[in-house]
């Protein structure tokens, strides 16, 4: 998977606008920090395979594509343990910036041990990040007040905290990645694998206290000390979960998620497995639509304390609940608003518990009926993938142009939508047929991820594109 993803995107930056200038490392600067101290924009600094001993603090360029030659198996950029791997704090670094194709690892700082960007929104794609640490926060990757796009890495085997300062030093969080900070836009993690990642307290797959979007991502097996062994989602406003694989998490409470404050949307995801809650409201609101609850050793969803003036409620609707060892859904607070009607418990007769049935129990003070009958996941405010309509892509990341294959035998809409749903470019709308072929060109598009959505009646898929000008 790698060295095509790798192989492609040299391609396509090789062939590109002759006015860029390729520096190759070490063939023209003996090392990546010199060549990028010597780049100007519109620059593709290639790195041939071998082992980089370096701390790399990125340069005020915009534009800039690090990439190596043969994939991260073959490149890495190891920190020696002597700060942060890559270091980026300039605000005109967007996604045009590119960082693709290496390991990143062995670095050790207060905040960011593999990647640290701070008012920096870089595209960060196809890379293994691993084995990295942050005292504070972001074992793997920091970033504050960055619209950072986090696509197609391995993120493994990173920490945040010293265990010897577990309940003194606050806020140790993020053994994977920690997105803060303020700013417009929101930071993207999609299609990565976080796994194995470590936080002394909060977060040890993701911390967000930002807006951020987590799609597509199997985030699992991680640990933290005390909430959201997965995710820990801190008091922001705005945060969205769809299609992922939350499985295999440990916390003490919150181990697949810990919502505390702010708003949590989350659809489509897969919560199984957790060692403890598949999730854990401590306060805040949350929208659970489409999704699945199994297998937890705990409760699939459990509501704790919920602070007073901070607390709202929860609306949970078309979801599975299945075989968790404790609750389906379990509330201990009689005025935190719970609505969780139209949901399957694992037996038609509904839930057990106070429910008067034999699946999944729910609690006092959670409203369950009606619920649904038939095993599996029905309905849901996202829709259904339609079954008659596919599209095939060529190539991901696009940087000109591409042509897309959709087939389908009734009518259906191809769009492209931009991060705030909107939708940028129609492509296709009509009776695809077999094989029609469609062009799909991205010059009016800014850098960035996109998202490809087919859109069939009342059913709708999407799959997430990054877009390298």
């Amino acid at each position: 998977m790698y060295m095509r993803h790798f192989l492609q995107l040299t391609i396509l930056i090789v062939c590109g606008s002759p006015a860029a200038g390729i520096i190759e490392v070490p063939g023209d600067c003996s090392t990546i920090q010199e060549a990028l101290d010597s780049a100007q924009s519109g620059d593709t600094i290639l790195v041939a395979p071998g082992t980089y001993l370096e701390n790399i603090i990125w340069p005020d360029v915009a534009d800039l594509a690090l990439i190596s030659e043969q994939g991260p198996n073959e490149t890495i950029i190891d920190g020696d343990s002597s700060g942060t791997v890559i270091t980026l704090l300039s605000p005109v670094v967007d996604t045009s910036t590119v960082i693709s194709g290496f390991t990143i690892r062995n670095g050790a700082a207060e905040q960011g041990g593999g990647i640290r960007c701070s008012v920096s929104s870089p595209l960060i794609t196809g890379n293994i990040i691993e084995d990295c640490f942050a005292l504070n926060a972001g074992g793997g990757l920091y970033c504050t007040s960055s619209r950072v796009v986090i696509d197609e890495n391995t993120i493994r085997y990173n920490s945040a905290g010293n265990p010897l300062l577990h309940g003194i030093k606050d806020l140790t969080s993020g053994g994977g990645i920690c997105i803060t900070g303020g700013g417009t836009g929101m930071p993207v993690v999609s299609n990565n694998i976080i796994h194995d990642n470590f936080s002394v307290d909060y977060g040890g797959g993701i911390t967000c206290t930002r807006n951020t979007l987590i799609i597509g991502n199997q985030i699992i097996d991680n640990q933290s000390g005390w909430f959201g062994g997965g995710i820990y989602h801190l008091n922001a406003s705005g945060t969205i979960l769809h299609e992922n694989l939350i499985a295999g998490n440990t916390s003490l409470w919150g181990a697949g998620i810990t919502l505390q404050g702010g708003l949590l949307t989350i659809t489509k995801c897969d919560i199984l497995s957790n060692i403890g809650d598949g999730l854990h409201v401590y306060y805040g609101t949350l929208n659970a639509d489409s999704s699945t609850f199994a297998n937890n050793t705990r409760d699939g969803i459990g509501c704790g304390s919920a602070k007073g003036p901070y607390s709202r409620g929860a609306s949970v609707h078309y979801c599975n609940f299945t075989d968790n060892d404790g609750f389906g859904i379990r509330s201990s607070i009689d005025w935190f608003s719970f609505d969780a009607t139209l949901n399957w418990w694992g037996d038609p007769s509904g839930p057990g518990g106070i429910g008067p049935g034999s699946g999944d129990e729910v609690s006092r003070f959670v409203e369950y009926d009606p619920w649904l009958i038939q095993t599996g996941i029905t309905g849901g405010s996202v829709g259904d993938t339609p079954e008659n309509t596919s599209c095939i892509l060529a190539e991901n990341p696009v940087r000109s142009s591409t042509t897309l294959i959709i087939e389908g035998s009734n009518h259906a809409e191809l769009v492209v939508l931009d991060l705030s749903g909107r939708i940028v470019q129609t492509l296709f709308s009509g009776i695809p047929g077999d094989c029609q072929s469609v062009n799909w060109n991205v010059s009016e598009l800014a850098s960035g991820m996109y998202f490809l959505c087919i859109v069939e009646g009342d059913e709708l898929s999407t799959r997430s594109v990054t877009v390298i000008r």
